[in-house]
């Protein structure tokens, strides 16, 4: 009897688990792409820079390299990344400095941050103000992050320090 069962009803099993997994496709993707959306709110993606530079380099506290153009796009709106990276070559053929003479995320060259909180305001489907606060080497600071969403996820499109702005550097030269 119990093979015949499994004769008459297998078509059953199979269909049921065919059914399952095309709705668990059809699902998964959905669920992804919630999930992605969570992720990359202002605040996670400023959370993952500023995550990078708790401690210092000697304790392993990498930061954010941004060595190549890619880096540089991946981090920084297209107008602000567009300065940066003409500043660069422009320093690379004159064999001078580039104007960005330390990190732009902590404003200076050397970091040990401890005490990291990090606040955002969103103005709008693609427009946001970070509020980081740390201390660094044991001196409290603010840097003020404001941030652009064109579709490619959030970019920083000026980080604002106690003495000046990121796009300031650029304008001054």
């Amino acid at each position: 009897m119990t093979s015949t069962w499994k004769k008459t009803h297998s078509h059953l099993w199979s269909r049921r688990g065919l059914v399952a997994a095309v709705a668990a496709l059809l699902v998964a993707p959905a669920l992804s792409a919630f999930a992605i959306a969570a992720d990359n709110s202002p605040k996670a993606f400023l959370d993952g820079i500023y995550g990078k530079y708790v401690g210092s380099p000697a304790q392993g506290a990498s930061g954010i390299p941004l060595d190549s153009t890619g880096a540089i796009r991946r981090y920084f709106s297209p107008g602000l990344a567009r300065l940066m990276l003409e500043d660069e070559a422009n320093a690379k053929k004159k064999n001078e400095v580039p104007t960005l003479d330390g990190d732009p995320f902590v404003g200076h060259q050397d970091w040990a941050i401890a005490e990291l909180a990090v606040a955002v305001k969103q103005s709008g489907p693609s427009k946001a103000t970070g509020t980081v606060t740390f201390t660094n080497f044991g001196k409290a600071e603010t840097v003020v992050v404001e941030l652009l969403n064109a579709g490619e996820g959030w970019r920083i499109a000026d980080i604002r320090w106690p003495d000046g702005t990121l796009r300031e550097l650029y304008r001054k030269k």
